[in-house]
């Protein structure tokens, strides 16, 4: 029998959008009363606690020496909205330590997998969650089988630097030595899991860290570097537990059918983030309070770090809607804009999974709270759509289902003022990235990426989809290659079930996507605050239904194979990935030395 009931269209589109087969039940829910059941967790009881920034792991005499142990949480110690958790995480904390080195020096990380190992029997049942909701082509890893990758950054994809093609298992380890070019840009990165079939339970259950390449502060204008020192590192996650706070189940991952809203707590088969009525967190804190005094600037390092969340961000007053704090956008994605987008309160900072987003804010000189919230407004924050994109009408987020306004943060504004500037347009042009260059000029081929999610022919009989980049499911023998030092226009699209094929309310629609390719950046058009387009450079992007979007990158200094996927982490597991490999000569470097950083 088809796990897709006919029903309403609109309604059976919304559960269907960037999803798979109905989801099982997470775990056995306990009652209301138990600290881990699905129910409302209150931030002023389990939350509203000082800002912290994560802990620090800093390289000195040119090398970073930290140890990442993947381990459970101790239950005993370790809770999220009152409930004990036992959830995968690096070195038993809720959010990884953040990893600062400067330009040309080394990372040497050693990966120590302490997890158990998984019986036969959970094995199989891992793999069979996934195989019977996608027609997969290689076999996943076991959930607690890892590696590592350093999102965003231009390294080595070969032997024991940013290499996603190996996996460490349980109860071993692995030295990655990543060796970060001299002229690699100053920003902000992250790392997280990337096991092919673990990574979307591995990154929601909290497998994350932010990556700061620093900048040399001689270099920065004196306001900008005033306002880093006051920095702000915020990992926005969506961790999520079932009723025993744990992550066994990769169907929780999945996006949301129409389901009554207390899904959870009656134990219905529909119990995934949008029901659980969990909290994204900041750093592994729920709504946590940020103190600014009047007229400070602060840098804030925004890291989308969830598994399929969209997030809309605006800065505003509390208990008005309409006053609030602008927020002046420095860089995308660890690469600086060479200016100032400045968002107003009343528009939308587009933040998509994997994205990140470097802004300076600005306290106003009376004092009061504000709030940071999630307004979550559509597929995607409607003023930053790429250009290509067509913004979505059904007001619903990538899950495909209406997301309500979501609290994260409170930003307290007291105390002595202390009066800061922000730099001018005129300095942050000085931090371009490339000046001058323009990738659309140079591009001598094309590539393309199709992401389909489909539907199995025989609904009535088969429940899984097909999750594919240009009609393939991910195998490791599939492999694209590219040249060296060339450039090429990446044409990317969304498609669903052809027309015809299946009945219309059981035929899957061009759903949205979040493109992300490795080591090497690419230049795309967006909208500015002011709906005018501008090139940017970026390493993930997100690709609205039908879209049409071109993007050009250029595949410099690195030989070896790496990685193009959707960075909604449950579609990359379930075969939406494909392999790249650069192939030439390898060069002393390609990238200019001096690039006004």
């Amino acid at each position: 029998m088809s796990t897709r009931t006919p029903i309403i269209i609109v309604l059976w589109l919304l559960a269907i959008s960037t999803g798979c087969a109905t989801p099982v039940l997470l775990a056995q829910t306990p009652g209301p009363s138990r600290p881990c059941a699905f129910q409302e967790i209150d931030p002023a009881k389990w939350g509203n606690q000082p800002f912290r920034n994560p802990p620090v792991e800093q390289a000195t005499h040119g090398r970073l020496q930290a140890t990442l142990t993947v381990q459970y949480t101790d239950p005993h110690t370790t809770s999220l909205g009152g409930c004990p958790v036992t959830l995968r995480t690096y070195n038993g904390e809720l959010v990884g330590p953040t990893l600062r080195v400067k330009r040309g020096e080394t990372l040497n990380i050693l990966l120590n997998n302490v997890l158990p190992h998984e019986s036969p029997n959970q094995i199989a049942d891992q793999i069979k969650q996934e195989a019977d909701s996608a027609f997969i082509e290689t076999r996943p890893h076991s959930f607690n089988t890892t590696n590592l990758h350093t999102h965003g950054l231009h390294v080595s994809p070969v032997g024991n630097s940013d290499n996603v093609l190996l996996a460490i298992p349980p109860q071993t380890q692995l030295l990655f030595e990543i060796k970060v070019p001299a002229n690699h840009p100053a920003g902000t990165y992250w790392y997280h899991a990337h096991a092919h079939g673990s990574t979307a339970i591995q990154v929601g259950s909290g497998m994350a860290g932010a990556l700061i390449i620093e900048d040399d502060e001689a270099m920065l204008p004196s306001a900008l570097r005033e306002a880093t020192r006051r920095e702000k590192i915020l990992v926005l996650q969506t961790i999520l537990y079932d009723a025993q706070g744990r992550a066994e189940d990769i169907s929780a991952f999945f996006p949301d059918p129409p389901s009554p809203k207390d899904a959870c707590t009656k134990g219905l088969p529909t119990c995934t983030w949008q029901t659980s009525k969990r909290r994204t967190t900041i750093n592994g804190q729920i709504v946590p309070i940020i103190a600014m005094r009047p007229g400070e600037v602060q840098r804030w390092r925004m890291i989308d770090a969830a598994f399929r969340e969209s997030i809309c961000v605006r800065l505003r007053k509390q208990g008005n809607n309409k006053e609030g704090i602008p927020l002046h956008e420095i860089a995308l994605d660890g690469i600086y804009l060479g200016k100032i987008d400045t968002w107003s309160s009343s528009q939308l900072l587009d933040l998509e999974p994997g994205y990140r987003s470097d802004v300076l804010v600005q306290a106003p000189n009376t004092p009061g709270r504000y709030e940071l919230i999630d307004a979550e407004s559509g597929a995607g924050c409607p003023a930053q759509a790429a250009s290509g994109s067509a913004v979505s009408s059904l007001g619903v987020g990538l899950r495909g289902v209406p997301e309500p306004e979501r609290l994260l943060a409170y930003v307290d504004i007291a105390g002595e003022p202390l009066p800061m500037a922000l730099p001018t347009n005129a300095e942050m042009a000085a931090l371009t990235y490339r000046p001058g260059v323009n990738l659309q000029t140079q591009a001598d081929g094309v590539q393309e990426a199709i992401f389909k999610l489909g539907s199995a022919v025989h609904t009535e009989k088969d429940a899984r989809n097909y999750f594919q980049i240009n009609y393939h499911a991910f195998n490791p023998t599939r492999i694209r290659p590219v040249g060296l030092g060339h450039t090429d226009m990446w044409f990317l699209t969304t498609v669903g079930d052809p027309p015809g094929v299946l009945p219309l309310q059981e035929a899957i629609p061009p759903l949205p996507h979040v493109f992300h390719i490795h080591v090497n950046p690419f230049q795309t058009i967006r909208q500015d605050p002011q709906g005018k387009n501008e090139l940017v450079w970026k390493d993930t992007l997100l690709v609205l239904p039908a879209a049409k979007v071109q993007i050009y990158t250029q595949y410099l200094d690195y030989i070896g194979q790496f990685v193009m996927h959707c960075h909604i982490l449950d579609h990359e597991d379930l075969g939406m990935m494909e392999i790249v490999d650069v192939v030439g000569e390898q060069p002393t470097t390609m990238l200019p030395m001096h690039e006004g950083q």
